[in-house]
């Protein structure tokens, strides 16, 4: 199935759909929730919207099921993949950890929503009631484009800073690793080399750390080795008073690998293994109750993951 088609049998007007939509701004109180005695922040960044094909191979040679809950709002949108883009601040009762850093501001990249972009993303700390100084921590899944951006700001001499003066920025080693060896090298020729002005500014700051796979950061918060969709992947655990959430991070972008957990997006470096640690993760999920927080789904992204005939569904859930 080609592009054109594969977007034309979502919706006829799938020509016409945005390309992205700002998410970020507004005035008020941000909208969160709890685990337990951890309140969430999710700080939105934008929502995009890329032609089914561009992100699954598989509809190369496969259709979308006709009538299933991936096909319709909120997780498609005119024909086009409905994907949200949003990180996590993390409020303990004497903690302040950010969870990813988005795709920034001002950077050059090759083409795509993240070029140059200028969005309202940092201005929503305050709304949160914290300021940038005030993160200790902040913790990257992995280190595609969309989750390190926000990390440093333009230093006003040509250069990048770290955005929030006074945190520890984690990263797997193995993960820093690969990035930083050839065949990251050759990974960042889609997309630009946004460690240079992302992550690589950070260790010259002396403030970033590599971590193992299952680092602890508090007795509450820890990480899960998940690697396949990058060589160094990992999600969040979050556990406090009897609860528990899972940041699922890039697990999963999209309601039809509940269905098919089998399928990975074409950013996956491993696909295979992303595959496999997709299927474990949402098995934990169905099994367990946890709550489940993926980075790209739409907004409210948190919900509960339930076993189903084919794969498993998904509930949002209004936490």
């Amino acid at each position: 199935m080609s592009t054109s088609a594969a977007a034309q049998h979502l919706h006829p007007d799938a020509s016409t759909a945005p390309r992205w939509v700002d998410t970020g701004g507004g005035s008020g109180p941000l909208w969160s929730f709890r685990v337990g005695e951890i309140e969430v922040l999710p700080i939105r960044e934008v929502d995009y919207f890329p032609v089914p094909t561009d992100f699954f191979p598989q509809l190369e040679s496969e259709s979308w099921t006709e009538g299933a809950f991936y096909t319709r709002e909120p997780f498609t949108h005119q024909g086009r993949l409905r994907l949200n883009q949003e990180a996590h601040l993390l409020r303990t009762p004497d903690r302040l950890i950010l969870v990813d850093a988005g795709g920034g501001n001002g950077k050059p990249r090759r083409g795509g929503v993240f070029d140059r972009a200028d969005r309202p993303f940092l201005e929503q700390f305050a709304r949160a009631g914290v300021s940038l100084a005030d993160i200790d921590t902040v913790v990257f899944t992995h280190l595609h484009v969309d989750h390190v951006g926000f990390a440093t700001s333009a230093d006003g001499a040509g250069g990048w800073a770290p955005t929030f003066p006074n945190a520890r920025y984690l990263v797997v080693r193995e993960e820093f690793e690969w990035w930083t060896g050839p065949e990251g090298a050759a990974a960042l020729e889609r997309t630009g080399d946004y460690l240079a002005d992302s992550i690589l500014p950070l260790r010259d700051a002396g403030v970033l750390d590599l971590v193992a796979a299952d680092h602890v950061l508090t007795p509450d918060i820890h990480l899960v080795p998940a690697f396949g969709h990058t060589p160094g992947n990992v999600y969040l655990v979050v556990e406090s008073a009897g609860q528990r959430a899972l940041f699922a991070g890039d697990m999963l972008h999209h309601g039809v690998q509940l269905e098919r957990p089998e399928w990975s997006i074409r950013y996956c470096v491993v696909p295979g293994e992303s595959a496999d640690q997709r299927r474990r993760l949402l098995e934990r999920a169905a099994d367990t109750g946890d709550l489940l927080v993926p980075a790209h789904f739409p907004f409210p992204a948190a919900g509960r993951v339930h076993r189903a005939e084919r794969g498993f569904t998904y509930t949002f859930v209004d936490v």
